[in-house]
């Protein structure tokens, strides 16, 4: 019996993570996409020259600009995410709440509870 309550615990934490994985990855594919317009824009209108970034980084010529432009992409997804991360963190209830907090109420319930006699 209480194998069977812990089994439906776990399985009632894992509930959503399919769409909360595919939702992540969606915000990623939307965020390189951002970043890839971004960056062609940026060397397309001369703001970045791929002179000056191997000229200021010591980058070596063998390194391609394709891949200079992906690390440029990936810097930018995470600068895009780190944002969201701290704008969650600032804007949201949830994200105020320091873990430890203590309180009368448990967000996970207790696999015992039937176990004791409160009274």
């Amino acid at each position: 019996m209480r194998l069977e309550r812990k089994r439906d615990a776990e399985l009632a934490k894992r509930k959503g993570l399919a769409i909360k994985t595919i939702i992540a990855l969606i915000w990623f594919g939307l965020c390189f996409t951002a970043a890839y317009f971004l960056v062609n824009w940026l060397f397309d209108s001369d703001i970045l020259t791929i002179g000056a970034i191997y000229n200021r980084f010591r980058i070596p010529r063998t390194v391609s600009e394709e891949f200079i432009r992906l690390g440029l992409m990936v810097l930018i997804v995470f600068l895009m995410n780190f944002f969201v991360l701290i704008g969650y963190a600032f804007a949201s209830p949830l994200g105020r709440v320091r873990p430890g907090k203590p309180s009368l109420r448990s967000p996970e319930p207790d696999p015992n509870a039937d176990r004791y006699d409160y009274r």
